[in-house]
């Protein structure tokens, strides 16, 4: 049947609305027909002849590349309209993806079976028996059994897949939030609003009676309703769970118009009874004598009020969404999750029955099975249907005409109008038509406009001069020109200085062309804005330059060969050394001559050819290496014959690939270097060496020898001093010895002869016996403190005279030291505060620790406190892991910054000539860095004291370094 059959046949079978509908009807398939026959005729018209059947559309081929596998795991079963159109809606918006997908979809049929943990390790089985335990791109589940599954399999096969989820209980939200790389929706809908709305229509509402199962997602549903439940004490709740059908029929058909009925998911009867939403939501209706509500889309049956409900197709199509973005890259905890979205929806009849009025429901609330009215929806179009009505029977009569001039007026069509608007209007170049006898403009393009700044109108008033840069000599007589050239020789490019309205520049490619209309002939011309490239080039040219310049006057020799050996550049350093002219050589293949007396490849050659280690070893033996700063290059050197009388030259060189934007080698750059001057300081050099070396070695043996011997000297007066000082300690308790025994002796013979003479009475005998025993305690006392002071004095001897590792207190080895000081008096005008926990505890050599304090004391007495007479010192210790910080510090004079580089060297002292040997830091320094292992470091600024801090390990297992 051809389409005009169609229309009569759709028009005249109708009568009143039914007839608008059909004129409608018939203008669409008018249209739809006339442009069907249009495309059709130019199709053919342009292709020449019908497309072959079976012809496959350019670009259809099969994409090779491999599918993402997604794995869709269902709570219910097939044919549960609530999961039939989460699916429709999920495929729907992958199919939009630009890959192939392979979607594993099965169902694991809860409705039926109870989820219990056994039941998921079979379905768990029987899914890596299906799939393998290769992990899918991604996890797809709806409903919360599905959801758990998916958790499941990803924690025992495919770590770090990503899931998404629908149709899932709010009340998980903080769970799955702590998964990570999870994200869906909820299929919650607001319940308290469904409510407040409810109240809202229905004031008249006394009781509400809840409806629901013992599910997660029935519960959690039931807990949203509390708040608003709270903002209305006077109503009466009732809930209808745990109870049978039958059961909750019977309490539906007591109800009254004062009641309101909210139907939440109730799949699980008391009895065991599986039911659908639709089947729930059917029982429901039938019973019940009170307005019911109901959540979802799928339970909106007939005797449903209606209320904001959850749709499967929403959740569906928005899983996919989310699913279409982490299958671009994006992860799914980046995605975040949402509550299910409810539209309000009624019922016409209910609305009518409980009498509420459609003006009260919420914008863009949806009436269900509301009666049609077509002349009311027809009414806005009425002026718009007649005037189709006049225009559909111009058209027939135009089409009548058009089919006989079909062929020619669309040619005519593709030619003026497809062709040249298309190309004119939508071109990127400015477009402009002149007259070819007047060369007045006749018409521009929108480019030009919006390239010149002219409107339309004002561009055809233009004159070829006003579009040029007249003053630089791009004047409209040579536009006049190359117009003539372009009419006589064929079209015309060339590079033009243009000018804007504004008075500004620009340069820009031109291309005259001629041709001839039935109206007469016209000149088109194009004009491309190159400001861009011209300034690019400009730069171009000047780096060039630049980079000429800088190779020209560098101090060394660099040339350049290409892929094809061929020398495209030598600097003026090059003919210098070589004596070969640039003008002699570039251009040539002999990039040899000047440096070899025949002919032979270069290192440059050898770099363009790409050679390996064994060729280039045959051509220069052991003296190239490869550079350790220029990838792919080769640098060393060689001794060639030179030019003239100059005899041999040493010559280092260096070249390096040359490469394309590809990576592939284009040529190559060396650079050479006469280095004969250095050869020969270096053999001057090397001779020196060698006999500075014989005699840098004999003072070093007896520079060491005289080391040694002040050295020991230094160590032997340091011992004197504590010698002394110990003598000095053991006066005072060896005098009191002497005065207490000699008391004694008096005494003793004094009480004999008064005891024999019997003149004594009991209270005498006492007193003398009590001299007696003080005077005993006395010379035990001074005798034991004689005796620690030898010990003391023995073992610091022992331990300054020799280098024992042992196990020592640190706080103790610190007291002891200061102690003998004390003993010579060299601390007497210090006041010194000792930080050290008596918990740490060393395994090393306690004499150098000892000499080392000795040495920072000694220091500050002399050259610290000097000029001030008195001070403090400061020592503390801390653990720092298996070390021990030791910091010493004085408030003495400091030292200069200049002095202060130098303190560790031997023989630097700023007392010289007055008895300091410059020693005792540097013995310092190689005591803490030798013997102890340890490191050392000073600072100080002038007037504010100095400070030593040194790091020592505690524990020391190797011998100690003689010094």
């Amino acid at each position: 049947m051809t389409w005009f059959a169609q229309v009569s046949e759709a028009f005249f079978k109708t009568s009143g609305a039914a007839s608008l509908k059909a004129l409608l009807l018939a203008c669409w398939l008018i249209c739809s027909g006339l442009a069907g026959a249009q495309t059709n005729q130019t199709t053919q018209a342009q292709a020449g002849s019908p497309a072959p059947q079976g012809a496959e559309p350019r670009g259809a081929e099969p994409s090779t590349e491999p599918a993402a596998r997604v794995m869709l795991l269902v709570s219910y079963h097939a044919g549960m309209a609530w999961s039939d159109e989460q699916i429709a809606g999920l495929r729907s918006e992958l199919a939009r993806y630009e890959r192939p997908i392979k979607l594993s979809l099965d169902f694991l049929d809860t409705k039926n079976v109870r989820p219990l943990p056994a039941y998921q390790q079979q379905i768990e089985a029987l899914l890596l028996s299906k799939y393998g335990a290769t992990p899918p791109r991604l996890l797809l589940a709806t409903d919360d059994d599905a959801l758990d599954l998916a958790l499941r399999m990803r924690a025992h096969h495919f770590p770090g897949v990503p899931i998404l989820f629908s149709g899932v209980s709010g009340s998980r939200r903080a769970s799955l939030q702590q998964e990570g790389n999870i994200s869906g929706v909820f299929d919650d809908s607001d319940e308290g609003q469904n409510l407040a709305l409810m109240l809202q229509l229905l004031p008249q509402t006394q009781r509400v009676v809840i409806i629901h199962d013992q599910s997660r997602t029935s519960l959690a549903q039931v807990a949203s309703l509390a708040p608003i439940l709270a903002q209305r004490p006077s109503l009466q709740v009732e809930h209808l769970t745990r109870l049978s059908v039958q059961e909750v029929q019977a309490r539906l058909r007591a109800l009254s118009a004062s009641d309101l009925v909210l139907a939440l998911p109730f799949n699980l009867d008391a009895h065991g009874r599986v039911l659908s939403h639709e089947e729930a939501s059917k029982l429901w209706a039938q019973a019940a004598t009170a307005p019911l509500t109901v959540t979802r889309d799928v339970s909106m049956q007939a005797g449903v009020l209606g209320g904001y409900l959850v749709t499967g197709r929403q959740q569906g199509e928005y899983l996919g969404r989310l699913a279409l973005q982490v299958l671009r890259g994006q992860r799914a905890d980046e995605l975040p999750m949402t509550a299910g979205l409810g539209a309000p929806t009624f019922e016409h009849q209910q609305l009518l029955r409980w009498g509420i009025d459609e003006a009260a429901l919420p914008a863009k609330a949806v009436v269900l099975q509301r009666p049609a009215d077509w002349w009311a929806d027809l009414r806005p179009y009425l002026g718009w249907l007649i005037s189709l009505f006049g225009s559909l029977v111009v058209i027939i009569a135009l089409l009548i005409n058009g089919i006989r001039l079909r062929q020619r007026s669309e040619q005519a069509l593709r030619n003026s109008t497809q062709n040249y608007l298309a190309l004119f209007n939508g071109s990127s170049d400015a477009i402009l038509v002149r007259d070819g006898n007047s060369l007045a403009i006749v018409d521009v393009n929108p480019r030009f406009c919006s390239l010149y700044g002219y409107t339309r109108a004002e561009a055809l008033l233009l004159s070829p001069g006003q579009l040029s840069d007249e003053a630089n000599h791009y004047t409209g007589t040579m536009v006049a020109e190359r117009i003539a050239k372009a009419k006589n020789e064929g079209p015309q490019f060339f590079e033009w200085r243009s000018r804007r309205k504004d008075g500004s520049h620009f340069w820009a490619d031109v291309s005259l062309t001629a041709f001839t209309l039935p109206t007469g002939e016209r000149i088109i011309s194009t004009v491309r804005d190159v400001s861009d490239r011209k300034q690019l080039e400009t730069q171009a040219q000047a780096f060039q330059h630049r980079v000429t310049q800088i190779y020209q006057n560098l101090p060394v020799a660099v040339f350049v060969i290409d892929a094809q050996h061929q020398v495209t550049f030598w600097n003026e350093q090059m003919t210098r050394l070589t004596g070969v002219a640039a003008k002699d050589i570039i251009g040539s293949h002999e990039a040899w001559r000047g440096m070899y007396p025949t002919a032979r490849p270069c290192l440059v050659d050898a770099v363009v050819d790409g050679l390996d280690v064994e060729a280039l070893r045959q051509l220069y033996g052991d003296q190239l290496r490869s550079s350790d700063e220029v990838p792919g290059a080769w640098e060393g050197e060689s001794c060639v014959p030179a030019q003239g009388e100059r005899g041999k030259l040493w010559l280092r060189f260096c070249a390096a690939p040359l490469r394309d934007e590809q990576g592939l080698v284009v040529g190559a750059i060396e650079t050479v270097i006469d280095v004969t001057a250095l050869k020969h300081s270096q053999e001057s050099l090397l001779a020196l060496n060698q006999e500075l070396e014989a005699r840098v070695q004999t003072r070093s043996q007896e520079l060491e020898l005289a080391m040694a011997q002040l050295l020991q000297a230094d160590k032997m007066a340091a011992l004197g001093s504590l010698v002394a000082g110990v003598a000095h300690e053991l006066n005072t308790p060896v005098g009191n010895l002497l005065t207490v025994a000699s008391t004694i002796s008096q005494t003793s013979k004094t009480f004999g002869e008064e005891l024999l003479g019997g003149r004594l009475r009991r209270a005498e005998v006492q007193t003398r016996v009590d001299q007696l025993r003080d005077a005993s305690l006395l010379i035990e006392r001074n005798a034991e403190r004689a005796a620690k002071l030898v010990a003391d004095f023995k073992q610091i001897a022992v331990d300054q005279s020799s280098t024992h590792r042992r196990e020592f207190c640190l706080q103790s080895l610190v007291h002891d030291s200061l102690s003998m000081m004390r003993a010579s008096h060299l601390l007497d005008r210090a006041q010194i505060e000792v930080d050290i926990d008596p918990s740490i505890r060393l395994y090393s050599f306690p004499g150098p620790l000892e000499q080392i304090l000795t040495h920072l004391l000694s220091n500050s007495i002399k050259h610290g406190f000097e000029a001030r007479g008195e001070g403090r010192i400061t020592i503390q210790a801390q653990i720092q892991g298996s070390a021990v910080l030791i910091s010493y510090a004085d408030n003495g004079c400091g030292i200069a910054a200049a002095a202060l580089r130098h303190l560790f060297e031997p023989f630097y002292t700023t007392r010289f000539g007055q008895g300091g040997s410059g020693l005792g830091l540097y013995i310092v320094y190689n005591l803490v860095t030798g013997v102890l292992g340890g490191s050392i470091e000073v600072s100080s600024k002038p007037g504010f004291g100095c400070r030593f801090e040194l790091q020592l390990p505690l524990y020391v297992d190797s011998k100690p370094h003689e010094i």
